[in-house]
């Protein structure tokens, strides 16, 4: 089987410290595999919900999040709108079935970083952490 996106391991200076949120337990593991495979060093915490998501988020000292947009909790726009409250500005991408064109200018206005629909997952998530990476 070919990977659908270039096989090459990112490597930083720094253990990058990513939080993966998703209420689907098969598609967080899956995208955290999927980072751990691509970036290295890597240290990935995972949240079901935006109320495990916001309480991990105060909790450490995160270098990116990935969220899905709905999920228990509040969802990833609930999750966004309270980190950005308390000033977080840690980088945010949010994910998603809906259409981009449904969602992704209200995500960009609220504060994230990127919005990517799942469909188009792993390849654009990947450019997206490598962009939030190499802006750091």
């Amino acid at each position: 089987m070919v990977a659908p996106y270039p096989v090459e391991c990112i490597t930083t200076s720094y253990m990058l410290k990513l939080i993966v949120a998703d209420d689907h337990d098969v598609v967080r593991q899956s995208l955290v595999q999927c980072l751990v495979e691509e970036f290295s060093p890597v240290q990935v915490e995972e949240a079901a919900d935006a109320t495990a998501l916001i309480a991990l988020e105060e909790n450490g000292d995160w270098d990116l999040i990935i969220s899905d947009l709905a999920m228990p909790g509040g969802g990833g726009m609930e999750a966004l709108r309270v980190i950005r409250e308390k000033s977080s500005d840690v980088p945010f991408i949010v994910i998603s079935t809906y259409p981009a064109e449904q969602y992704e200018s209200r995500v960009i206005k609220a504060g994230a970083q990127a919005y990517i629909s799942k469909d188009q997952l792993p390849h654009a998530l990947i450019n997206a952490v490598k962009k939030v990476v190499r802006q750091q």
